[in-house]
């Protein structure tokens, strides 16, 4: 099951930073796929993290979960949108999703480990 999550994260990750790059770009009917691939990349990076925890993998587990979160808060603190700017939240959002998808590698790492 683990490896289906971690490869859902993989795909959904990318598609959102492509949504995300497009959305930049200047398309806004792409808003709604960003957010809704943004949130599913949290909730299964919150769904590893709660296996990995589980497992007895407490320090990914906690970081899972603090990502899980942090990333849709960050996400949304954006709006309302201004287009072709990339301001300080902007970057920080970008980074933390990166940090995220590793963070679920990690997560899939431990709970393997955990077997």
């Amino acid at each position: 099951m683990a490896k289906a999550l971690i490869m859902l994260v993989r795909v959904l990750g990318l598609a959102s930073i492509v949504l995300g790059v497009l959305l930049w770009s200047a398309h806004p009917k792409l808003l709604g796929p960003h957010i809704g691939a943004g949130f599913l990349v949290s909730t299964v990076v919150f769904i590893l993290a709660v296996i990995a925890l589980t497992r007895k993998a407490v320090l990914p587990g906690i970081l899972g979960v603090v990502f899980a979160v942090f990333l849709p808060v960050v996400g949304l603190k954006q709006l309302p949108l201004t287009f072709h700017t990339l301001g300080a939240i902007q970057v920080v959002h970008i980074v933390l999703a990166l940090m995220t998808i590793g963070v679920a590698e990690r997560l899939y790492s431990a709970i393997r480990s955990a077997d």
